[in-house]
Order: structure tokens, then sequence, then C-alpha cells
């Protein structure tokens, strides 16, 4: 994450509390029946002191016990009704305030920058919009509940015990601001130590992630053991830090029940002999012994619910973090209304490099008529596929200029312009839904049956659809996982074709396609495509040749562009690539013509 975007420190703790923007009424109302429910059982240490005073001292009788019984039970009944006020109101509050969190996040990671999304680790991003959000969820649920309590409960016994004895009230109360101290202190120990805690969860959720999605490259390489290996290097330091905020944890509690209990036996010492003198009644000494027990004990839980709001405060930093990341501009541009787009391109020294690395693509010029074809060849790293991701402006070029139809790139905006380029991506992504609804994903309208029919057969995936047990209406998992790659392949095309789209960019889109169906995609784009500027990644030769125009980039920089013809002639990567294709099928023949020839035999 980008730690400029680090908040910490009481401001950014304070920033909790705008989470409750909508439902501060009812969070109010829920704590201040908390803090009736406290005074109410506050009270009901008095009723016990008038009953014991009254029988040992007064000699009461059977009328005087019916009397405080019964307001004993309706002290209990406001208790219950209070209760159920603050649970149900802190409960309500708690989960729209985790609902607006997700929806907030969820929301603004859609429209995060490519750059952003590259730099970030998807495990990391999954664990701060689950486990980081349950625990501020927990601030308002558990920790500010508990805090105020604490605060209800030293007030109102404080004042009790103040009239009741006022010395030996402040007697009773010389351990609380040690306790204050020590609770100040394990705060950020305990701070630090779970921020550093969760950094790691993040890493390992990554992990285990990554591993999971790449699970049968793990078989296929048999390296089982390897990852192995990985995790538990992982899974090793989280246990380090765990135990480092565990222990943390146990140093603090041992300190608090020593001071707890030592105050509270001298209050039970001092208050018994101030008994034994007759300075306070029986009754008193019995409720001030139980009021300083509901006083001192809640003390060391205020400790307990510190460490844990330092916690929430780790967490609320960590989706603060991603919340202050800025967003993609997707409205900026003079030229909002991209419909009359033909797709005539012009790359005028255009430049690129990420962040402030080295250049991924230097100076390169070319220009594409509307509805040319286009190939780039290269080897991996060259610059192709960043190369494409300017046109829909996923990134910005830093040199040079990029004109569409005549007009500045930078002056489309990018939620216009996206509507009009189609992309097929060389690893295409489905979604865990059914096919119809992949294919209908690219547009954002009722589709009919027979325009989704019509792209499908375009994209010669129709014929493997309708074999399916449900047809379009199959559902697929992650990535498309129960469906063969062509099939993915397909389907994916199909979804771009669907769009319609002025732009075509095919990131090597036929790559895991066999030749025959290879065969029936080019025949049907080759017809839709017309009028459509289009972007080929490709490496096959066959696909190559059938673009008006080939760019060969090394580096960044375009070495060679032409058509097959011309470039097949001049020595360089274009030739070397056909060579050595053009040689490697020649003896897949002879090797065929060989096994036939044996098998005849």
């Amino acid at each position: 994450m980008n730690q400029k975007t680090k908040q910490s420190g009481f401001k950014a703790f304070l920033t909790l509390f705008t989470l409750l923007k909508g439902n501060w009424s009812l969070y109010i109302i829920s704590i201040a029946a908390l803090g009736l429910t406290v005074a109410a059982e506050m009270a009901g240490f008095m009723v016990i002191r008038q009953v014991v005073d009254g029988l040992l001292i007064s000699a009461k009788g059977l009328n005087f016990l019916l009397t405080w019984a019964s307001v004993y039970l309706f002290l209990a009944l406001i208790k219950g009704a209070l209760s159920y006020v603050h649970g149900r109101g802190k409960a309500h509050c708690s989960e729209k305030v985790t609902q607006n969190i997700r929806n907030t996040l969820y929301d603004h990671l859609q429209r995060l920058s490519f750059a952003f999304h590259d730099n970030s680790q998807t495990g990391e991003l999954v664990q701060r919009s689950t486990s980081d959000v349950d625990t501020v969820r927990k601030f308002f649920a558990n920790q500010i509940p508990e805090v105020s309590q604490v605060f209800f409960q030293f007030t109102i016994n404080l004042a009790i015990l103040l009239f009741l004895e006022w010395r030996l009230a402040l007697f009773s109360v010389i351990v609380v601001p040690v306790v204050g101290v020590l609770s100040t202190v394990f705060f950020f120990k305990i701070f630090n130590a779970y921020d550093e805690y969760q950094e790691v969860e993040g890493k390992m959720s990554n992990r285990i992630q990554e591993n999971l999605s790449g699970i049968r490259v793990v078989r296929a390489f048999a390296r089982q053991d390897w990852e192995k290996e990985r995790f538990q290097e992982i899974n090793e330091l989280q246990r380090k830090k765990g135990l480092r905020l565990t222990w943390w944890h146990s140093i603090y509690w041992p300190f608090g029940h020593i001071l707890c209990g030592f105050q509270f036996s001298l209050t039970l010492l001092l208050g018994g002999y101030m008994a034994m003198r007759g300075t306070i009644t029986p009754g008193t000494f019995i409720a001030f012994s139980s009021l300083v027990n509901a006083l001192i004990w809640p003390m060391q839980e205020l400790g307990r619910t510190i460490t844990e709001i330092s916690k929430s405060h780790v967490s609320y930093r960590r989706i603060r973090e991603i919340l202050d990341e800025a967003q993609e501009d997707l409205e900026s541009g003079n030229v909002k209304d991209a419909h009359e787009i033909r797709g005539n391109l012009e790359f005028l020294g255009a430049g690129f490099r990420y962040g402030s690395g080295e250049k991924v693509l230097d100076d390169i010029s070319f220009s594409c008529r509307e509805g040319e074809k286009i190939a780039l060849l290269g080897a991996t790293g060259s610059g192709k596929t960043t190369l494409v991701n300017l046109l829909p402006r996923f990134y910005d070029y830093s040199e040079g200029k990029i004109l569409l139809d005549g007009s500045d790139l930078h002056s489309y905006n990018r939620h216009s312009l996206r509507q009009h380029i189609g992309i097929v991506q060389q690893e295409p992504f489905l979604f865990s839904m059914t096919v119809a609804e992949n294919i209908c994903y690219s547009l954002d309208r009722e589709v009919s049956r027979e325009e989704m029919e019509t792209a499908a057969k375009a994209a010669a995936v129709h014929d493997s659809i309708v074999k399916f047990p449900k047809g379009y209406e199959t559902m697929v998992g992650e990535k498309g996982v129960s469906l063969s790659g062509g099939q993915k392949q397909r389907i994916a095309i199909a979804r771009t074709l669907l769009k319609d789209p002025r732009i075509l960019i095919l990131d090597d889109s036929t790559s895991a396609v066999d030749a025959d169906t290879e065969a029936k995609i080019k025949k049907a784009m080759d017809e839709l495509m017309k009028g459509r500027t289009t972007f080929i990644i490709a490496h096959r030769i066959q696909t190559l040749k059938q673009a008006d125009r080939i760019l060969v980039l090394e580096r960044g920089r375009i070495v060679q562009q032409g058509c097959h013809g011309e470039l097949i002639t001049v020595d360089g990567f274009y030739k070397d690539v056909f060579n050595l294709q053009t040689q490697m099928e020649e003896e897949l023949q002879q090797e065929l013509l060989t096994a036939a020839a044996v098998g005849g035999e």
C-alpha cells in the first residue's frame, strides 16, 4: 500500500466515529439505555443495604421485606427492558456500519486504477475487506459499549460510594490511576504487535489464495513439497507474531489481577474495621464492598477492552489505506460523447513507464486507419500488452501523444471511451454465473436470446454450449474451471462480440483453441470486424499474416513494421519466427507421414 495514505494518531482514531453517520440517534439511545441499566444495577445494591440494615438494626418485619423485594424485582424488570433496547440498538448500528463499510470498500476497489491493482496482492485486499471490516464491527458492537459501561459504573459507583462514606470511597479508588496508566502502556504495545500480526496474516491469505488458484500448475510440476515449505515459512512467521501479541496480553492480566485484588482486600479490611467500630452500618459495608467490586474489576476489563480497541484502530487504518487511494477518474475529458468514434489512431512518439521505473514503451510511432487490423509480435516483456492498454486508458502515456480520430486520447473520458472498446484477454476470466450471464456481462442492458446466440455462433461456441446439461443456463465455476480452455476463450470472445465495439483488442485470444476452431472463429470475426479497428497480439504466423500491418516490438520499441509479405523478405525477428514455425510444421507433417506409413505396413 502507498505509505502516504497511512493515518495514525488520535485524529485518525476519531474518524472511526464518522462511520455512524445516519445511525447516531439510535446508537446514543442504545448507550443511554446501557447507562440506565448500570444505574438500575447499582440501585440494587442500595436495596440490599436497606434490607440488611432494616433486619439487623431496626428489626423490620415481613411487610418491609415484601416492599423491598418488590422494588428489587421492579429494578430487574427495568434492567431487562433496557438491556433489550441496548442490545438491539447496538446490533443494528454495528451491522449497518459493517454493511456500509463493505459497500463503500467494494465500490471503491472497482474504481481504483490498474496501477493500484497491479501493485496490490489479492489475498491482502480480501483480508482487509473481510477480517478487518469485522474487527471494526466489534468496535461498535462490543468495545464502545464496554468502555461506556465502565464509565457509567465508575461515575455512578463513585457517586454512591462518596455518598455512603467519602473517606473509604477515596481510599477504594487509589488503584484506578495505576490501572489507567497500565492500560495505556499496553494499548500501544498491543497496537504495534497486532499491526504486525495483521500484516503477516494478509500475506498468508494471499499465499493460500495464490496456491489454490494455481493448484493445477503445482500438481503438474509436482511442487507440493516446495509449496508446503513456502507456506510453513509464512505460517511460522505468523506464529511468532501471534506469540508476541499473546505475550503482551499474558503480562497485562497478572498485573491487573494483583492490583485489583490488592485494592479490594484493603477495602474489605478498612471497611470491615469501620463496620466493627460502628462508623458504618453492616448494610453499608455489604453495599460498599459490592460497589467497590463492581468498580474495580471493570477497570481491569477496561484494559482488555482498550487492547481490543487498538486492534480496531489497526484494522480501520488498513481499510483507510485503501479508501484514501485516489479513484480512477472516469469522467474527465473534453470529449464526453464517444458515440462518433470511428477508430482512426495515430501514435506520435508515445512513451510509458510504470511509476518511476524504466521505460516500458519508448518512441512508439505509427498510424492506423479505421477498420485496419494491426498485429503485435514480440518476446515476453516487449511491451505488446502495455501498448494496447493505453487505448482504453487503463494507463496514460507519459510521453508523446496518441490521437483518436484527430483528438488527443486524453480528451476522451474513460467511461465513454471504454464503452466502445472490446477486449479479449490472453487468460479470460469467467464469473461464477451461468454461461448466458457471462456472455451478456459486456452490456448494461437486457440482451435478447437472439443477440446472445448470434454472438456465441460467431465465436464458434454455440454448438458446444447447447450440449451442456442446461445449455446457456449451465453454471460455470470461478474462472470457468468446468470448461475447457478453448470453451472459456470462445465464451470470452462472444462476450466481446456482443458489445459490438468500434475498437477490438485480442490479446492472443485464439491461443487456447485448436486449428479447426480457430479457423471458424477467424471466418466469423472477419465478417463481424469489418469497419472496426482491431489490435491482435499473437505469436502464430497464421494469425499474424491476416493483419493489414504487423508491428514487431523489442524492449518497448517498434523495430519492424509492415505486412506479412514485406517482413518475411527482411532479416529480423519476424522472419526468424516465420522460419522457425515453418520448420516445426514441416517436421510435424513429416512425422505424421512416417507414422501413417508405418501403420499402413
